[in-house]
């Protein structure tokens, strides 16, 4: 998968997902494996979950019985798992900035933890992405970073002068690593959980909702398309690979847009107002 140039998220997930299955079956059948999903999916897993962990046996699979280490592929006729998006729940902007000020447990997380949720929350990175960002993939003439995501692909991210700022505060303060969240990691930077963990004790503390790295995508996304972006602009800096997944994941704000529009511009009979 590393050869692949899957990303290092990517190929701990399937990695995971695998190991955990075997242990459980090491000597697989296809009525096992769908046995398997389908106490996954009855137990209350979301189809998307259930769906990955059928991806990370079909790619195990597929691999050994290519490589012939095993007889045969159990996962090949096993169909995809349905997903069908629903309304991504994201915090409100209330609820973002009440976390921003009410401070996190420790001192020493405090401006790196704003730090981050403030890159999130204006630019819509993945958190990977946000964590592996490099001091010299920005670009402060330009006012952009340089990001490459999922599935290894360029793309340009526009920052806020403020999110500028922000960075260039905190990246002042000093540290000798070349990326801006440095972590005691293989690969260099701040461990994915531990700032889901931190975010999630904050949210506490602030007395909201708690939200993950994540759903502060969701935020940029759905903050931007009420306000009236562009939907092609939007999937661009989320860096979608077609207009339809973003139109698809944030339907539901499109259809708010739907209700507005009509009630402005439907035909009026009969003096109706």
């Amino acid at each position: 998968m590393k050869g692949e140039r899957y990303s290092t998220n990517t190929v701990f997930v399937y990695r995971y997902l695998a190991e955990r299955y075997l242990r459980r079956d090491p000597k697989p059948t296809r009525l096992s494996i769908q046995a398997y999903l389908a106490e996954r999916l009855d137990g209350g897993m979301s189809p998307s979950t259930v769906e990955n962990e059928r991806k990370a046996l079909r790619s195990l699979f597929s691999f050994l019985k290519e490589e012939k280490l095993w007889k045969d592929d159990p996962t090949e006729k096993i169909r995809h798992i349905k997903v069908t998006w629903g309304e991504r729940w994201c915090p409100e902007q209330a609820a973002v900035e009440k976390v921003l000020k009410v401070g996190f447990y420790r001192a020493i997380d405090a401006v790196k933890m704003r730090t981050i949720t403030t890159l999130l929350a204006t630019t819509g990175l993945r958190i990977t992405e946000a964590l592996s960002l490099r001091k010299d993939c920005i670009d402060y003439t330009h006012m952009e970073l340089k990001i490459i995501g999922k599935g290894k692909k360029y793309r340009v991210v526009p920052l806020l002068p403020a999110t500028a700022d922000t960075l260039r505060d905190y990246i002042d303060s000093g540290n000798g690593s070349p990326y801006v969240f440095p972590g005691e990691t293989r690969e260099g930077y701040a461990h994915v959980s531990n700032i889901q963990k931190t975010l999630k004790r904050a949210c506490i503390r602030a007395g909201v909702e708690p939200f993950t790295p994540h759903q502060l995508r969701h935020f940029y996304a759905t903050e931007s398309l009420r306000k009236g972006a562009k939907l092609e602009v939007i999937g661009r800096i989320l860096g979608h690979s077609s207009i339809g997944i973003t139109a698809d994941i944030y339907r539901f704000v499109r259809v708010e847009e739907l209700h507005t529009e009509h009630l402005k511009y439907a035909p009026k009979l009969g003096g109706a107002t």
